[in-house]
């Protein structure tokens, strides 16, 4: 019988979480086959959250200035991508959206800390110190931005597209949609090798790296890929009437094949 056991896991000095896992015995040609569909929904079926939107000021679009900044709009944007939320998986509320905002005076250096975050949301930042932008003058600054939970990745079309409602609507700023990246994995990779059981019979084994943004624990991402998997394949496995409705396909099927045969005879 197989058996998942842990080598190693830790925290890196980047807030990132890293884990290697040992997956054995397995049969020859299994490990590549089980390496492949962790892998895949590692890194396209966890959910985790992301900003796609921010509004600036009175901003109108993402090319304009804003006075007393030492940043334009398209490099706070790109701080803003690299925050890391996380949110308790015990009573998550089931929410489409949550906004964030902060509002400084400066001179001041603005970082992820300065948020004020929804309080009924349970939404957490991992990084706090994430450097945003900088006030060189006693300039006002106000930003907010929509976080949403989802998977994989979304570009700027979809979120436009999402948004019509809010494009059209003359009493608020403009909101600057950018590519959201919700996936709570950055890197994943395995290796399989040949090994001998007890019994002397040659073997596979699995090895599994993956290294998360720090929101998600590599151990705990794993079980969530095992369970993923688990609950699509069980539904296949269980239902009722499979085996009766495969064989009256195949016995339609059949039946056609010689109608169609005697057809050509003839």
């Amino acid at each position: 019988m197989s058996k998942l056991i842990c080598l190693e896991t830790y925290l890196k000095e980047d807030q990132t979480h890293y884990g290697c896992f040992l997956i054995e015995p397995l049969e020859i040609g299994q490990g590549i086959t089980l390496g492949n569909a962790l892998r895949r929904t590692l890194l396209s079926d966890l959910t985790g959250f992301a900003i796609t939107g921010v509004r600036i000021n009175n901003l109108k679009h993402e090319f304009a200035t804003v006075e007393g900044l030492r940043e334009d709009v398209l490099e706070i944007i790109l701080n803003l991508k690299e925050i890391t939320f996380r949110s308790s998986f015990a009573g998550q509320e089931k929410k489409p959206k949550w906004k964030a905002f902060l509002n400084v005076k400066g001179p001041t250096v603005v970082t992820a800390g300065m948020f004020n975050l929804p309080k009924n949301s349970n939404l957490k930042i991992l990084n706090p110190s994430q450097y945003i932008c900088t006030i060189g003058d006693e300039s006002e600054f106000y930003l907010e931005v929509d976080i949403e939970n989802g998977k994989g990745y979304r570009l700027t079309d979809e979120n436009r597209r999402l948004n019509l409602g809010e494009k059209f609507s003359p009493i608020r700023p403009s909101t600057l949609l950018i590519d959201s990246v919700f996936m709570p994995i950055k890197k994943v990779n395995y290796k399989t090798k040949l090994i001998h059981d007890t019994q002397g019979n040659i073997k596979e084994s699995l090895t599994f790296e993956i290294t998360t943004n720090g929101s998600l624990t590599a151990k705990r991402s794993l079980q969530e890929a095992v369970k993923i998997l688990m609950n699509l394949f069980y539904p296949l496995f269980v239902t009722p009437n499979f085996l009766t409705v495969s064989s009256s396909l195949a016995k339609n099927f059949y039946q056609a094949e010689n109608v169609k045969d005697q057809s050509q005879n003839n």
